[in-house]
């Protein structure tokens, strides 16, 4: 992404409709589905991350399917409502890809992950802070168990106020 251009594109797999996205554009998706504070002006990059990881919750104000894909934002869009995208990171599977192998569904570097056994699973990110999440051990009275927490310095005390 360039720094003097900090524009993505929403765009719904199941319809044509397209939305260029920049900064306050992003807030405003985010705000709506409630993964940020209204007070809170994040950098770009973390803008970009969250919309990115929220792009699946997001509803497609034309037809209302659920599960937006965020890519960069292109001068000539007329080829973006027949392109696929990666169904774990929302990337658009490059073309030849998707000729050569018509039921991927997976870019290659997920479909890579995939065979190596790693997680293709989205990232979660702390919605006080917007730093990730990571699974940590929690031990009390003997038992342990796993929660997720924040990830950020110092971290965020999730559930207290």
């Amino acid at each position: 992404m360039s720094r003097g251009k900090p524009y993505v594109e929403l765009r719904c797999a199941q319809c044509p409709w397209t939305e260029l996205c920049g900064p306050e554009d992003a807030a405003r998706w985010l705000h709506g589905a409630r993964k940020l504070r209204a007070a809170s002006e994040p950098e770009w990059e973390i803008l970009y991350e969250v919309l990115r990881s929220a792009a699946g919750q997001l509803a497609c104000p034309q037809c209302g399917a659920k599960g937006l894909a965020v890519g960069p934002a292109r001068e000539d869009t007329s080829a973006w409502p027949g392109d696929k995208t990666c169904s774990a990171c929302g990337q658009a599977i490059p073309r030849d890809r998707a000729e050569a192998l018509p039921d991927a569904t997976l870019c290659a570097a997920c479909q890579r992950r995939e065979e190596q056994g790693r997680s293709t699973a989205e990232i979660e990110y702390c919605p006080k802070c917007g730093a990730p999440m990571k699974l940590r051990p929690s031990r009390s009275g003997g038992v342990t168990r796993y929660v997720m927490a924040c990830t950020g310095d110092p971290p965020c005390r999730l559930g207290r106020n």
